[in-house]
């Protein structure tokens, strides 16, 4: 490691780690023998978008 390299996860953090992406048709990440979609996708998709909610700026209402 270079002194720039612990620079970098000194002010940046540790580089996030790669998260294999699973499609409708593949089997669970859960071990259950099932396909994607038949097991966990529809929980994992609304944990995502209470994710992306809470990460989003609030809206702003127009003036009457």
């Amino acid at each position: 490691m270079t002194i720039r390299d612990g620079f970098k996860r000194l002010f940046l953090g540790p580089e996030p780690q790669a998260v294999p992406t699973l499609g409708r048709n593949d089997r669970c990440w859960c071990g259950s023998g099932k396909k994607y979609k038949s097991c966990h996708l529809a929980g994992d998709e609304r944990k995502r978008t209470a994710e992306r909610r809470a990460a989003a700026p609030p809206r702003r209402r127009a003036a009457l």
